[in-house]
C-alpha cells in the first residue's frame, strides 16, 4: 500500500467517523424534543390528577376522607 493509499483511507475513516457523529447529533436532537413532550404531557396528568381529586363531579371541593372516629 502507497502513502496516497494510505493517506486516502485515513481521510475515509475521518468523514465516515465525522458523518456517523453528525447522525448522532441529529438524533440525540430528536430524542431530546420527544423527552421534552414526555415530559410536558406527564405535567399535565399530574396536574389533572391533583385537580381531580380534590374537587367532585360537579366542581365543589371535597371534605378529604377520614376514618370512622376521626375528626378533623
Amino acid at each position: 500500500m502507497s502513502f496516497a493509499e494510505s493517506f486516502l483511507n485515513v481521510g475515509k475513516q475521518f468523514l465516515l467517523a465525522t458523518e456517523n457523529l453528525k447522525r448522532a447529533d441529529e438524533k440525540m436532537a430528536r430524542m431530546t424534543d420527544d423527552i421534552t413532550a414526555i415530559n410536558m404531557r406527564l405535567v399535565r396528568v399530574e396536574t389533572l390528577i391533583s385537580v381531580d381529586g380534590s374537587l367532585s363531579r360537579t366542581g365543589r371541593v371535597r371534605k378529604p376522607r377520614t376514618l370512622p372516629g376521626e375528626s378533623n
